[in-house]
């Protein structure tokens, strides 16, 4: 590192001068210093330094190949320029030569006679043009046979193509040399090609770089810049104070963008600022401090549009042979030392003896790469020492810069492009000697990691590739430059450093993330190894969370090892992993193995038995063994696994499971009712599984269940009462066991089921009875083998319950019996009263029992008693009396209801139609009445439609007899006549009104017509009727029938319908 201000010692040194600070510059970060790897160096540090604090370098360099190589055993370089595409080299014999990245010769052609000052390329790669000490410029199509030669007598020191030279007519150009003259040439449409003077210097113009519409050129006055669309001289930067003349020292000019300008003259840098111009810029004088920057002036009144300031300069210790920007950095191209800056001298060469010179050249340092912040500080250099270096000059070196692009083609001899050869991955800078070409570029994440590696640094350069794989950090851009399997490789290389450290934990962390996860053998291969290291380490259960189970598959005896280890050490990962592991990667039975083996070794009831358990029952699933799985699943009491086995019907596995069944049933009760106490037997016969063993007798035989259950009496009374609830036959076998377990566990019961069953054996019922106490169901028992005296006796005896003794009696219905208790209550006050007040007049007869009191006996209640028995005679009477109130009374009042509504009217609607001729009931003639008739069913008919077709049956028989006497008829045919004429002589009718109702109220009464709709709906029901008659019972009906002799009475249906032949009516609808 270089010191910022000059020492006694001599040491180099770099002086800033900040003209004024940018408004706006890119943010920069810490570069890190660079060596130059294959080439011989050099260092400023010593050994030891280097040692103690070694910094990576941050440039890497390759010399070019390729057939270049022979090209400079020939001839020479003096001029370089790099486009996205190619390098253009430019030779002391005249030629220019296209070559890739590579150094490889892709084009080649003889364009001058002497040395080639300079070259340019547009910005479409389609055109060089060269320059040369023979003062021609040479424009050379790449792609065609387009080749432009202009000759100016003179020697030509640069040239520069318009950027859009391929895509404007005007073909235009600029140039400069000796002549000390700008020059423009363009082609006009009418007049040919001219050449405009753009600017006229007292010395030789050095350099032209054209930018867009920007043309900076360098000459004895200092750099001028152009702008080509105002045509305008915009600014000059005059010469740095101090500085040698402009002809011993190329000027060296780089566009960072379209407003930044770096010039490199001579020992200083500068970088300009192209700024735009808020108030018409002064066209006075330009003023030579570093600091002012000033318009030439312009065509417009208004003056240019942009205006150019120094933003910073400083003074180096060396000669400037190049110069760029990388990241946040100046990359300097640099020749000599201060001593060479020292002997400088800044009038003419003529001054210094020649044999002085030629000391100097002999004696001339390798040229360095340097980088310098933008604090103008040296940050690194690299001593290039390049192909006869001591007899070069400055003016003999070059660097060229070219950014990377997103996809590179290379000119072909024949003109075609050829493509992707010598493509660039980063922004690369080439040096240029003589007698060599060297590409320098950034380090990428690949020079990197070799870095790191190379010292060991496992850990960081796992982080940094890391990183650049997921886009973060400054190598992000690089990350194509390793390929997984070096990534792999390095933390393989790490992982083992940490094994042998004893970081378990880390180790196993790394190989999650390093080891490969494809499913190739290489892949199985290494994950094995590293198991098996950490199986020799003791140490698999680090491992076991990252083994791979699915992207790659290792084999069985992997993971049952695995699994093994951990079934002694640490049983929860073991069922955590058992549980995850899909199932195919071990063999479970030999798993089941295993753990059964393990299973009576640990502590009863204990969490790691738990565990075992359930994966002993997971696995029987996954075994399809449900049998042996339900056990477990029983044991653990895991919800919802009864629900599992009605689900998949899986009875048969929990035939010999009873037991465990129940013990669920009190495990999930207590839960339900958060308590410990025994719950009521209701509630542990409505339990799922106790529902499970009664629902399922057929599967699950009661026998089987009853010799499982035998051994806790509990469950099985639990069971058995369940049962009698569902069916009492299926319990018919177990009744004798179920009167000892009722009469054990819940003897509040036994009565009822000695009442509902009939299967139990009478004498051993009674006997458990004996021996218990349990004196009601030994009367029940008594009652139902027919010895109701000793019941009796036992109710009067025992229980000494009068109430109970009346109730024994009155369900035996036995007259002796209940003689014999009158007879056994004559001499007992108690009983007396009993049975007067309870027995009444229902059961004992009051008069038997007071007739058999003994006079002498003194019964305290009797009064009482004997009152209520007259109370209750009087009582019944009473009710009787009422009762027949009440009936006659509701007869009464349906009555009146009936007769009512009987005498109420129908409404009909005048709109409504009849159901026989489907017309209203109200005729919309004038003059004409209507005459309805309406059903108690709420049918409505016209007369003529229901009436009348009703009489013409009636009085057909009499026509037939009044046939042969034309001038007398019948009463039927008159009355016939008369309602003809009251329908359809509504003159007439009105004439006679009262006639009319009178005939009309007769023909009523005589011929009684029903409605149709009802009688058509039961002739269906009739018929539907019929259809599930049996022959024999619709022949008994029909012969009932058949047994009316009136042919003018409507016959009566079995069901008791009347049936009336009536007329077609085919608009009735139903």
């Amino acid at each position: 590192m270089s010191s910022l201000e000059a020492s006694s010692s001599g040491s180099a040194a770099l002086t800033a001068q900040r003209v004024e600070e940018p408004d706006e510059h890119p943010a920069f970060s810490d570069s890190e210093s660079g060596n130059y790897p294959g080439l011989e160096g050099s260092s400023e540090d010593d050994a030891s330094e280097e040692e103690e604090d070694e910094e990576e370098p941050a440039l890497r360099y390759k010399r070019l190949g390729g057939n270049v190589q022979a090209l400079f055993e020939r001839d020479t370089a003096s001029t370089l320029l790099a486009s996205e595409r190619f390098l253009v080299l430019g030779t002391h014999w005249g030629n220019v030569v296209i070559i890739d990245f590579e150094g490889n010769e892709v084009k080649k052609w003889r364009a001058h006679s002497t040395t080639v000052n300079s070259v340019s390329v547009d910005l479409d790669n389609e055109y060089v043009a060269s320059a040369g000490d023979d003062g021609r410029v040479v424009v050379h199509g790449l792609y065609n046979d387009d080749i432009s030669i202009i000759n100016y007598s003179r020697p030509v020191k640069a040239v520069a193509l318009d950027p859009y030279y391929n895509r404007r007519g005007s073909r235009r150009f600029v140039s400069g040399g000796t002549a000390g003259q700008l020059i423009m040439h363009e082609k006009k449409k009418w007049f040919g090609k001219s050449d405009s003077i753009l600017f006229t210097s007292s010395g030789p113009i050095q350099t032209i770089r054209w930018q867009d519409n920007l043309i900076a050129w360098a000459c004895d006055e200092g750099v001028q810049i152009y702008n080509t669309d105002c045509a305008a001289r915009i600014s000059q930067i005059a010469r740095p104070e101090g500085s040698p003349r402009a002809d011993l020292y190329n000027c060296r000019m780089h566009w960072r963008d379209e407003r930044t300008l770096l010039i490199g003259w001579a020992n200083f840098v500068q970088v300009v600022a192209l700024r735009e111009r808020v108030q018409p810029a002064p066209t006075s004088g330009i003023s030579s401090s570093a600091a002012a920057a000033v318009g030439a002036g312009g065509s417009s009144a208004s003056g240019p549009l942009l205006y150019a300031e120094v933003s910073v300069m400083f003074r180096t210790d060396f000669i400037v042979c190049g110069l760029a920007l990388h990241r946040d950095s100046f990359l300097v191209f640099s020749y000599g030392d201060h001593q060479i800056v020292d002997t400088m001298v800044t009038d003419s060469e003529d001054q210094i003896p020649k044999e002085s010179q030629q000391h100097r050249a002999r004696d001339a340092q390798p040229p360095e790469l340097r980088t310098i912040n933008w604090n103008i500080e040296e940050v690194s250099s690299d001593v290039l020492p390049l192909e006869g270096f001591p007899l070069l000059q400055p003016n003999d070196y070059g660097l060229a810069y070219c950014a990377a692009p997103s996809a590179v083609k290379s000119p072909r001899a024949d003109g075609e492009a050829e493509s992707g050869q010598g493509a660039i991955e980063a922004d690369t800078w080439f040096i240029l000697s003589p007698k060599q070409l060297v590409a320098v570029r950034p380090r990428g994440l690949a020079d990197h990691i070799q870095w790191l590696t190379e010292r060991g640094d496992y850990r960081q350069a796992l982080v940094d590739i890391e990183s650049a794989f997921r886009g973060e950090g400054r190598w992000a851009m690089y990350r194509d430059q390793i390929k997984q399997s070096e990534y792999q490789e390095i933390g393989q290389e790490y992982a083992r450093i940490l094994m042998d450290d004893g970081d378990y934990a880390g180790t196993a962390s790394l190989c999650a993330r390093v080891l490969p996860r494809s499913n190739t053998p290489e892949s199985v291969e290494a994950w094995e190894s590293w198991v098996f290291a950490f199986a020799e380490a003791n140490a698999l259960q680090v491992i076991a969370p990252f083994i791979p189970t699915e992207d790659i598959q290792l084999s069985n005896t992997v993971y049952e090892m695995v699994l093994a280890f951990l079934l002694t050490s640490r049983i929860d990962e073991f069922r955590r992993l058992v549980l995850v592991w899909p199932p195919q990667l071990f063999n479970a039975y030999s798993v089941v193995l295993a753990v059964e083996d393990q299973l009576p070794k640990l502590e009863e009831a204990g969490e790691d038995q738990l565990s075992l358990k359930h994966i002993l029952a997971v696995l029987y699933d996954r075994l399809n063994q449900p049998s042996k799985s339900l056990r477990y699943h029983l044991e653990l009491f895991t919800p919802g696994i009864l629900a599992r086995v009605q689900r998949e019907n899986l009875f048969d596995a929990v035939r010999d499971k009873a037991e465990l069944v129940l013990q669920y049933d009190d495990h999930m009760l207590a839960i339900q009712h958060d308590t410990d106490s025994p719950l009521p037997l209701l509630q542990r016969c409505d339990a799922e599984g106790v529902l499970l063993l009664t629902d399922n007798t057929d599967a699950i035989p009661c026998a089987s269940v009853v010799k499982q259950l035998v051994a806790v009496p509990e469950h099985l009374h639990v069971y058995l009462h369940a049962l009698l609830t569902k069916d009492a036959h299926l319990g018919a076998p177990f009744a004798d066991l179920q009167v000892e377990l009722y009469a054990e566990y819940n003897p509040e019961r036994l009565l009822n089921f000695l009442r509902l069953s009939a299967y139990y054996s009478f004498d051993k019922a009674l006997e458990i009875c004996e021996e218990r106490n349990l004196v009601p169901e030994m009367v029940f028992i008594l009652g139902r083998m027919g010895d109701n005296h000793r019941a009796l006796m036992l109710i009067i005896d025992r229980l000494r319950d009068v109430p109970r003794a009346i109730e024994f009696a009155k369900e035996q219905n036995d007259p002796e019996l209940w003689n014999d208790l009158v007879m056994y209550s004559r001499d007992k006050p108690e009983f007396i009263v009993g049975l007067l007040e309870l027995g009444g007049t229902h059961t004992a007869n009051p008069t038997v029992v007071i007739q058999n009191i003994p006079p002498e006996l003194s019964i305290p209640g009797i009064r009482r008693a004997l009152t209520n028995v007259l109370h209750d005679y009087h009582l019944q009477v009473e009710l009787c009396t009422d009762c027949k109130h009440i009936l006659d009374s509701d007869c009464e009042v349906l009555s009146d209801g009936l007769r009512q509504m009987q005498h109420q009217g129908i409404e009909v609607e005048n709109d409504q139609l009849c159901l026989v001729c489907q017309l209203p009931l109200e005729s919309g003639v004038p003059n004409e009445s209507g005459c309805a008739m309406a059903f108690w069913c709420g049918h409505i008919f016209h007369d003529k439609c229901i009436l009348l077709p009703e009489v013409q049956r009636k009085t057909q028989i009499d026509s037939l007899t009044t046939a042969t006497s034309r001038n007398a008829l019948s009463p039927s045919m008159e009355l016939a006549r008369r309602s003809q004429r009251l329908i359809y002589s509504p003159n007439d009718r009105r004439k006679r009104l009262t006639q009319a109702k009178l005939d009309r109220t007769m023909l009523i009464r005589q011929y009684g017509p029903v409605c149709p709709v009802c009688v058509e709906y039961d002739q269906k029901k009739i018929q539907q009727a019929r259809s599930g008659w049996s022959p024999s019972e619709r022949k008994d009906r029909d012969l009932s029938n058949s047994n009316s002799n009136d042919p003018d009475t409507p016959t009566a249906n079995a069901d008791g319908f009347e049936r009336t032949e009536l007329p077609p009516m085919q608009a009735l609808q139903i």
